[in-house]
Formats: structure tokens, sequence, C-alpha cells
């Protein structure tokens, strides 16, 4: 499985969207982007890609794009 497709897996699991939706997924569009939602998604992508965020990182992650962004930090290539 790609990066890509691993994250976007996260977000089906840890926000309970489908997958047309994650690409497009921000903090607002998503009802169960709340703050137990948040650590829901980050503890699955903490998972899925070994790694642990930052503090700060979590409050930036706040939409699909914003997350790569975030990995991409990580060394994780899309």
């Amino acid at each position: 499985m790609s990066n890509i497709e691993k994250l976007k897996e996260a977000f089906v699991e840890g926000l309970e969207i489908p997958m047309e939706e994650v690409e497009a997924a921000t903090m607002e569009s998503v009802d169960k982007w709340d703050s137990i939602g948040q650590m829901s998604l980050v503890a699955i992508i903490e998972d899925a890609f070994g790694i642990e965020f930052e503090p700060d990182e979590v409050m930036q992650f706040t939409s699909f794009e914003a997350g790569k962004e975030i990995l991409k930090n990580h060394n994780i290539e899309f």
C-alpha cells in the first residue's frame, strides 16, 4: 500500500468518512472531526507511519492537505 493510500485509509477509519471525501476533508467540513476525532485520526496515522507528532503539529493538522505537509516534514513521501 502506498503512503497516500495509507493516509486516506486513516481518514476513512478515524473520521468515518467515505473515501471519495477524504482529499477535500477539513476540520470544518467533517462532523466527526472534533477533538476526539482529531486524536483518533492522529493515533491511526502515527501507528500507520511509525512516527510521533509534536503537539504543535497536531494543532496544525486541520485538513487532509495539511496532514500531507506535516507528514512530509517526517520524511514521508507522496
